[in-house]
């Protein structure tokens, strides 16, 4: 069954208030400095983040810190490898991977003869990549050959020219790998979306983190549809379950849209009122500067007057895409932010502004990805948005989808809850 206790959590929530997420932020605080990179300063004793051996502030420790490239070779017609100099994330050097327009991948790898036990671990790597808008990442663990293998994918939606961290979920497991006995590490990069233009991409600290013992589900729901409340509210109640809903304030009350009282319903039944600016057809990054910050700014104000300030403090991307100015913004207002990510993501996270979603609607492969919270004790965002029509999902299918997951060893949460624990 779903390990879950609503009402013992929500009192908890409660109890704890802005402490718990004030919290949150110093210890993001301690590794982010200007243009996100990581701050080089030692843990002071104060804070309830872990000690690191190397003074970035996040849990776990870096098994790959870069600074020599000895060990790591490009995978044959795979692009290049160099040292990246000029802005490193840590150190005084980066893994640059470039590739050409005709060469599918840029792509490296390191054997490891003796083995490296990663058994009970969660994986996470600083990326930073340049002329392009979306990536996909696969970081590959043969344990202990490559008939076996542990495979951890992401797609990465922005921000281009700027280190973010990917918290790497898992995306496909290939007969049994034995991940106290990894022999080799490999990273891949693609395009995705535009498949034209070279690839070029920077990577830093490969991190582990003892993963929690129980994976972590969330229940996402975009657009404030009316449909959001007839049809998933009353079937989620019977599992004792609360979503977030991204809310569009303008569009509050508009023809097969949420009214504010439903919408409160929803708050009361547990549920995060998300903030999500409304775009039309464009794209966040195709507004100015200046209207990008009014358009972040004045989403998050309606909400706290509409009484919704715990889930205010949540960002939902328009349309996936966040640029290095969207991501500035987003930091300043909010304190954590998703958008599609293709997959789980690994916990506990190094990045908070960097959560990712996958559609809810996929059958198998929305189950496995649940399956592999489960186990690897990661976080499975499952996002909605039509219901009961020809391109969206039935209420027998969305309850199979709840049932699924209640049958699984893992915590439904929402975004504040996530966030407090």
């Amino acid at each position: 069954m779903a390990n879950r206790n609503r009402r013992s959590i929500l009192t908890t929530v409660a109890a704890t208030g802005t402490l718990g997420l004030s919290g949150c932020l110093s210890r993001l605080d301690k590794w982010r400095g200007e243009n996100n990179s990581p701050k080089q300063k030692q843990n002071d004793g104060d804070s309830d983040q872990p000690d690191t051996d190397d003074g970035l502030g996040l849990p776990g420790e870096s098994i790959e810190e870069f600074e020599s490239l000895d060990k790591w070779s490009a995978l044959i017609d795979s692009g290049k490898l160099g040292a990246g100099t000029d802005d490193p994330y840590a150190g005084s050097q980066s893994a640059h991977l470039t590739a050409s327009e005709g060469t599918e991948a840029a792509g490296i790898y390191k054997s490891i003869p003796d083995g490296m036990d990663l058994a009970g671990k969660n994986l996470s790597l600083a990326v930073k990549f340049t002329g392009r808008r979306q990536l996909r990442l696969t970081l590959e663990l043969f344990a202990p050959n490559s008939q076996n293998a542990h495979v951890l994918q992401r797609t990465l939606i922005g921000p281009a020219d700027r280190w973010v961290r990917v918290d790497f979920g898992i995306g496909r497991i290939e007969t049994q790998p034995d991940l106290s006995d990894v022999r080799q590490i490999r990273l891949s990069v693609r395009r995705r979306g535009d498949m034209t233009g070279r690839i070029d991409c920077q990577v830093d600290d490969l991190r582990v983190v003892d993963r929690p013992k129980t994976g972590k589900v969330m229940l996402l729901f975009d657009g404030i549809l009316e449909s959001h409340y007839t049809d998933a509210l009353e079937i989620m109640k019977s599992y004792d379950y609360a979503g977030v809903e991204a809310v569009i304030p303008e569009a509050i009350g508009e023809d097969g849209r949420l009214t504010i009282d439903r919408l409160g319903e929803m708050k009361d039944a547990g549920w995060d009122m998300a903030a999500r600016p409304r775009t039309g057809s464009k794209f966040l990054h195709e507004f100015s500067p200046d209207m990008q910050k009014g358009m972040i700014e004045r989403t998050k104000r309606h909400l706290e007057e509409l009484g919704f300030e715990n889930g205010a403090k949540h960002f939902i991307t328009p349309r996936n895409i966040l640029s290095p100015t969207a991501r500035d913004l987003v930091e300043e207002y909010h304190e954590q932010a998703f958008r599609f990510g293709g997959g789980p993501n690994a916990l506990p996270l190094t990045d908070p502004y960097n959560l990712g979603f996958f559609s809810g609607t996929a059958g198998e492969v929305t189950d496995r990805y649940v399956d592999y919270a489960a186990e690897y004790g990661q976080l499975a965002v499952l996002q909605f948005d039509y219901f009961g029509n020809e391109k969206g999902i039935t209420t027998s299918e969305f309850e199979s989808v709840l049932k699924y997951i209640d049958g699984k060893s893992v915590e439904v949460v929402t975004a504040t809850e996530l966030l407090e624990s």
